[in-house]
């Protein structure tokens, strides 16, 4: 292999805007619409779509990655993007046609559901019967007691399935047994995901890797039965800046530890607004309307296989171009984890692309309802996409110097602010109630100085109380400040 500034020439180039193929004539056409439509960052929208499409498909198939390993199509993928950047829109656009079936069959579970109460409410009765004939019985009468007893007790009616896909705000105990006893796929999915990182879906790290890896997990409980899972996770959070640096700052070195990171197509989208004008007239919602259709028909099918899920799941293998280049890929990603490589010091991600590149090329390649293997052209889609978040993986955990690490950490703080209404913020504000590790002048300066070159906030002072404008675009003309355009310097 050659090497070129230490980047791997079989590996795409760093940077650059999020991808768009021609390959993709149904995700493309209603990932373009949307764009158009919503104005939301296309990477957001890319990730809403994605998360419907993963969703829909992890019931029905599974890809054989060319190294011969068959595995799941579930995906993970974490958004950070702040409020007003039309993340429910976005999710609601993609995922309306997940939730219109799911409810579609909930309707046909509560018929169902109501005939077996009334045939369990029968069996019970007869039950009841059963018993008390039984214990009359005189054994020396002849015949065995217990038979019909047990005649009856196989003739139990089976309580209906119900089609429960999506889950939010649930505990990782519901999950696992929302898996066991209804169906065995499930989606974990939030628009606002902060209370799914804070709350208890994420308090078993190991489980929830296993089952994206495929994984059978063993769920042991001391008031009851203990069960086996064998089932299939799409994982999909969209959160806002503070939630997600909040957690980090509790939980990253665990969550990161644990390869729970590694694993998810990562991404924080520069943010649209400012940019997001209108036109006269109704906006054309066609090839949103036809990639919802799709998602429909996908879980019609997939419902056989969900109703037995002993029954194989479709296998969907590469070319023998496809298995060349992702061979490629594979290689090319594990040279760059050496010292001065693209992913030295993130071998955890870098260990997991490959699989991820494989399992979005089969989400492709059934999605567009290609014939036969995924082609090279399918392929490579798959991998401008994953690498454009592997990118932004880098991006946003790759360790930050100090003072840019505390800016983030201020700016997600003084968001709080902007959506309360605020507008100008004292400095001695920040210093007793900020974030705490921050508020000492030494490390809160060289933050407010990054803030300032960013041009998110601007340092103002009236009199001798410093502030901080943190809507600097805004006009100063009402407020009788002097505009203090150098960084500020830190006091000696």
């Amino acid at each position: 292999m050659n090497f070129s500034n230490g980047v791997s020439s079989w590996l795409p180039v760093p940077g650059g805007a999020f991808p768009r193929s021609m390959a993709l004539p149904i995700i493309g056409g209603a990932v373009d619409e949307a764009e158009r439509n919503i104005m939301a960052p296309r990477a957001l929208i890319y990730s809403a779509a994605l998360t419907a499409m993963a969703t829909a498909a992890q019931g029905s198939i599974d890809v054989c990655k060319p190294n011969g390993q068959i595995g799941p199509v579930s995906i993970m993928v974490l958004t950070v993007a702040n409020s007003g950047e039309r993340k429910s829109t976005a999710e609601n656009v993609f995922m309306g046609g997940v939730r219109r079936f799911q409810d579609e069959m909930d309707v046909i579970y509560q018929s169902e559901l109501s005939d077996w109460r009334a045939k369990q409410s029968i069996w019970d009765a007869r039950r009841k019967a059963i018993l008390k004939e039984t214990l009359l019985l005189d054994q020396h009468e002849g015949g065995d007691p217990n038979k019909q007893l047990m005649e009856h007790q196989a003739c139990a009616p089976i309580k209906p399935r119900r089609f429960k896909l999506l889950y939010e705000d649930a505990t990782s105990e519901a999950l696992f047994l929302g898996l066991h006893q209804n169906i065995p796929v499930a989606g974990l999915i939030s628009s606002e995901g902060g209370g799914v990182l804070t709350g208890k879906a994420f308090n078993d790290l190991s489980k929830q890797n296993a089952l994206w890896s495929g994984d059978a997990i063993t769920v042991d409980r001391v008031s009851a039965e203990s069960y086996e899972v064998r089932g299939r996770l799409t994982v999909s959070l969209m959160v806002q800046e503070s939630s997600f640096f909040s957690y980090m700052e509790k939980n990253g070195e665990k969550s990161r530890g644990s390869g729970l990171w590694a694993r998810f197509l990562v991404c924080s989208p520069e943010s649209t607004q400012g940019t997001r004008f209108i036109t006269e007239g109704a906006a054309p919602w066609d090839c949103c309307d036809r990639f919802s259709e799709r998602v429909g028909e996908i879980l019609k099918n997939s419902v056989e296989f969900l109703a037995d899920p002993k029954k194989p799941k479709f296998v969907v293998r590469f070319s023998q171009s496809a298995i060349h280049r992702w061979v490629s890929i594979f290689n090319g990603v594990e040279a760059q984890i050496r010292p001065e490589g693209r992913y030295f010091g993130m071998g955890d991600h870098a260990s997991k692309l490959a699989d991820n590149i494989a399992r979005v090329a089969a989400i492709f390649h059934f999605f567009e309802k290609k014939d036969g293997e995924i082609a090279v052209e399918t392929l490579e889609a798959a991998i401008e996409v994953c690498f454009w978040y592997s990118d932004e993986f880098l991006r946003m955990f790759t360790p930050q110097p100090q003072e840019e690490a505390d800016a983030q950490k201020l700016d997600a703080w003084l968001q709080v602010r902007r959506e309360s209404g605020e507008r100008f913020v004292p400095k001695t504000s920040i210093e007793r109630f900020g974030p705490s590790p921050i508020r000492g002048v030494k490390r809160l300066d060289p933050a407010i100085e990054v803030l300032v070159a960013q041009g998110k906030v601007l340092l103002s002072k009236n009199g001798k109380v410093a502030y901080l404008d943190i809507f600097p675009e805004r006009s100063m003309s009402n407020m009788n400040t002097r505009s203090v355009l150098a960084p500020f310097k830190p006091s000696i």
